[in-house]
């Protein structure tokens, strides 16, 4: 009876210190070293659809702050800062440099990248320096945007964010990781007084 009790409060003990264990912390993004009272934690979870969380990040970079969503594991805390800015920068990101998430896949060069193939597709971009058109011109240029619908939810994107960083953290490599969001927009071209207009639809 005594030797049951015995490994009862071993298991006990170990349980314990499992949970007190500290968990790792990994930063990913060019914001990782901003000053820890300009940072503010946005919780993915937090939000029931797309609209808000974009106006939540709008307005920290507002706000002169910087925000970081942050992933929970049991043993990992992934921070990531995306780039974000007031307003969406008027640019058209070039295919090859660019991975686009949306809600059902990784597309690259307008092609679906398996999950699998992610950290090899990201280790060809990042040193590419240029050299095949197909990848990207340099590994400053190599970016992940989410586009996701406005009046949609915010399924899926705690899956992909952990995906991609899961895959950076595999090349080892100094590179930044660079993410944005994005509302998607599909756009119907128009003639209007023979000039083109665009109209979103979400």
């Amino acid at each position: 009876m005594k030797l049951n009790f015995a490994k009862y409060l071993i298991i006990a003990f170990l349980l314990a210190s499992c949970r007190n264990q500290e968990k790792e912390v990994l930063e990913y993004g060019l914001n990782s070293k901003a000053a820890n009272d300009l940072r503010v934690a946005v919780h993915i979870s937090d939000f029931d659809n797309y609209k808000t969380f974009l106006d939540r990040l709008k307005e920290i970079v507002c706000s002169d702050s910087i925000p970081k969503i942050v992933l929970e594991t049991e043993n990992k805390i992934r921070n990531i800062y995306p780039i974000a800015n007031c307003e969406i920068p008027m640019f058209h990101p070039r295919f090859k440099n660019t991975f686009f998430i949306q809600k059902d896949s990784i597309v690259k060069n307008e092609r679906k990248v398996k999950f699998s193939e992610l950290s090899m597709r990201m280790k060809q971009n990042f040193e590419n320096m240029g050299e095949k058109p197909d990848f990207a011109e340099s590994p400053e240029k190599v970016l992940f945007i989410f586009e996701f619908y406005r009046n949609k939810g915010v399924d899926g994107i705690e899956r992909y964010l952990e995906i991609i960083t899961k895959s950076y953290d595999s090349l080892k490599t100094k590179e930044d990781l660079k993410i944005t969001f994005w509302p998607k927009i599909d756009v119907i071209i128009e003639l209007d007084n023979e000039k083109l207009n665009y109209d979103k639809i979400e």
